[in-house]
């Protein structure tokens, strides 16, 4: 599903324009991207969590080269579904 295609589909639903539709998305997908700068969980009930975690640093070896380079820690996004929507899609 496209960006487009959820904005039609929640238009639909919501009976509001793709316009305000729209901004409300983008200003929900911001402030989960915020909080999550900030280390923070968010939690969607009946559909997941959204957390950080920080991957520690690790040594990498080039295959063709073999020469061995440190690759830096770095933080990522990680998303657990909810236990219902693990169980519908099984």
């Amino acid at each position: 599903m496209t960006n487009k295609e959820l904005i039609a589909e929640l238009s639909e639903q919501l009976e509001w324009t793709q316009v305000k539709v729209s901004e409300v998305l983008a200003d929900t997908v911001d402030i989960i991207s915020s909080r999550l700068a900030d280390n923070a969980t968010i939690t969607i009930p009946n559909f997941g969590v959204f957390e950080t975690r920080k991957r520690s640093e690790r040594i990498s070896v080039n295959p063709q080269t073999k020469q061995r380079f440190l690759v830096p820690p770095k933080i990522c996004v990680n998303f657990r579904a909810a236990s219902n929507l693990k169980e519908k899609y099984k």
